[in-house]
């Protein structure tokens, strides 16, 4: 036997506390009585009971011991174990966005959620249980409950998600389970086609429902209007599908039918659909599959007008000194912000601008100069920044790095692009090819902690990074000239102009469609001074845009996501909105592979654990029930 709370044996001081208290009780007690020989009479037959009045101060003291000694373990809560009585169940319980399926009106996730039940109704008494729910991420939910109806408490209170979950992390723990654990019984609740060994015990709440989803979708242009195309799938059978676009424009909030179609879906097959329309703008366009399924989720998309082409002006600004010694490079930057970056390029020199100024530019490009002051409110790229930029660009220069002057016969740096994970970096990593380049000199920087690297060399030198300087703007940095460098002839660099632009000339969201389990790139444009995320389930939550250039959301939900971005000086409300829908893999619910657990059961049965305290509260009530029926005797029968 073990105890709980085993500091709730101090009660037991109590024991000799009463025993105390018995000892210094005083044992006279004053009568009156009408007269002497009513006293006389009473005597008579008293004498006969005076053996039991003897008895009856011990009873009631041990009475009240044994009721101090039980109450005193029954606060520390004791626990009995029986060796080889019952099993230490754990069970996996997919939460994955399949599971939201119906047949009957009922979710496959509540019928995994009653078969569960089941299975600890039908366990030994003395069992414990532990549950893995593998929903958006694996979570252990409650780990050796030996209470039946609190862990079938826990069991009612989940959910599924609506990501996609392939159980392998929760295998992983269920394994470290099993290695430390081998007589317990392992369960997999799913509604995916697992294969599974000896060791665990598929349980699948699939009920072989339909289900139609889109396989892909997009709008384009044709024929003076807005065509909506793509793919439609029938997973169980073959299915005729009426599909439909709507569309909402700026001064219509509600959308109205304005296609619709027939095709036939053959199991398993996507077939295509086109939706030809005459509208030729739109604020929201929507797809639906007008049928009933098993999941209503994924026949609905929703699109968002692309972003409109900003009006991108871009100074840049040459070193005098190279234009004189004609080794200027500026014509691959001019080229590349003008054509990947859709950018209007204005150039000047840097006498020029360090004369006159300039104004009215939403980017700032400094190639080999470094001006005293940095322009505020806009982005600023600074290339082979040396002494003499101000403090508020958040980066020293130290040195320069030139592989020749060092031993070895190298002459040149091949710089590693990033492998950080952040949704900034893969912003600007994106559709990378990262083919190797080579530098042939570099500066060195000390730069804050809150830039962004893109390119590093031997992981130390950034050489390629972004983030914001201290008047709060972007601000890219390059630690070399494209003519120290082979990259200009890269394709890389074209990729890597035009997401730095992106970055530099920030909309709200660089998308709006996205699938549940992505992580959405909110950018804190210039000016904001607050952005409020509504999930489609409704709930505000206020993103933490203080000192971040980009604020990263999880997305757990499918539907619309709605964001409402305040801007310093204006009374209006920017409203910007993005939809995830539901993984296709979940859609398909038929992404199964092998669920195996290495080993197998050893013993047969665990320990079991019975820690019920109804006994001791029913023997708590007797003995003081016991002690109270003492006490009325002896006060009002032997006197």
């Amino acid at each position: 036997m073990s105890f709980y709370y085993p500091l709730g044996l101090l009660g037991l001081i109590g024991i000799p506390v009463i025993v105390f208290i018995y000892i210094i009780k005083s044992k006279y007690t004053e009568q009156t009585v009408s007269s002497t020989y009513l006293w006389e009479l009473s005597e008579k037959f008293l004498k006969r009971r005076k053996p039991i009045s003897k008895l009856t101060g011990i009873v009631s003291l041990l009475l009240q011991l044994f009721a101090v000694l039980i109450v005193s373990v029954s606060i520390a809560h004791p626990v009995f174990t029986v060796p080889d009585s019952a099993n230490d169940v754990y069970i996996i319980l997919d939460g994955s966005a399949s599971m939201n399926m119906q047949a009957g009106g009922v979710t496959r996730f509540a019928a995994a959620q009653k078969r569960v039940n089941r299975i600890i109704d039908k366990a030994r008494e003395g069992s414990s249980y532990s549950l893995v729910l593998a929903g958006d991420t694996a979570q252990v939910v409650f780990e050796g409950v030996t209470d039946k109806e609190q862990a079938k408490v826990f069991v009612s209170a989940l959910s599924a998600g609506w990501t996609a979950s392939d159980c392998a992390s929760a295998m992983t723990m269920a394994q470290e389970y099993f290695d430390a654990n081998r007589s317990a019984v392992m369960y997999l609740v799913t509604d995916k086609p697992y294969e599974v060994n000896d060791a665990l015990t598929l349980i699948d709440v699939s009920g072989g429902e339909n289900n139609i989803a889109f396989a892909d979708y997009d709008y384009e242009p044709a024929d003076g209007g807005l065509c909506g195309t793509g793919h439609v799938i029938s997973y169980a059978r073959d299915e005729v599908v009426t599909v439909e676009m709507w569309i909402a424009d700026e001064r219509q909030g509600a959308a109205e039918r304005v296609a619709q179609t027939q095709v036939l879906a053959v199991k398993g097959q996507p077939t295509p659909f086109s939706l030809p329309s005459s509208h030729t703008q739109f604020a929201r366009l929507e797809l639906r599959i007008a049928a009933s399924d098993a999941m209503a989720e994924d026949n609905l998309v929703v699109m968002y007008d692309r972003e409109k082409a900003q009006v991108r002006r871009v100074l840049l600004v040459r070193n005098a000194e190279d234009i004189k010694d004609e080794t200027d490079d500026s014509a691959y930057l001019r080229f590349a912000m003008a054509a990947a970056g859709k950018a209007e390029v204005d150039v000047t020199d840097s006498e020029t601008y360090a004369a006159q100024g300039a104004q009215g530019y939403g980017m700032y490009v400094f190639n080999g100069y470094t001006p005293d002051e940095l322009p505020q409110n806009a982005s600023v790229w600074l290339i082979d920044a040396i002494d003499g930029a101000d403090e508020k660009t958040g980066v020293s220069y130290r040195d320069h790095f030139t592989p020749r002057d060092q031993e070895g016969p190298g002459s040149y740096v091949v710089p590693e692009y990033t492998r950080d994970t952040t949704a900034l970096a893969a912003m600007l990593t994106k559709d990378l090819v990262r083919r190797p380049i080579a530098v042939r000199t570099y500066a060195q920087y000390s730069a804050a902690r809150t830039f962004t690297p893109v390119l590093t060399v031997n992981g130390e030198d950034h050489i390629v990074f972004a983030g914001l300087n201290k008047n709060s703007d972007r601000q890219v940095v390059f630690g070399f000239r494209i003519k120290d460098s082979d990259f200009g002839f890269r394709d890389d660099f074209l990729i890597l102009v035009h997401n730095l632009m992106e970055y530099s000339f920030p909309s709200v969201l660089g998308q709006t469609d996205y699938v549940c389990g992505d992580t959405m790139a909110v950018n804190v444009v210039p000016g904001c001074e607050g952005i409020v995320l509504t999930s489609p389930s409704g709930k505000s939550t206020t993103l933490d845009t203080i000192g971040n250039d980009v604020c990263e959301v999880a997305l757990h939900e499918t539907g619309t996501y709605t964001l409402a971005v305040k801007r310093q000086g204006s009374n209006d409300t920017e409203i910007v909105s993005a939809f995830a829908s539901v993984p296709e893999s979940e859609s398909r619910s038929d992404a199964g592979g092998a669920m195996l657990l290495s080993g197998e059961r050893e013993f047969a049965y665990s320990d079991g654990f019975y820690d019920k305290l109804i006994v001791f509260f029913i023997a708590i009530a007797v003995l003081l029930l016991a002690d109270w029926g003492v006490y009325c005797y002896e006060q009002y029968q032997l006197r």
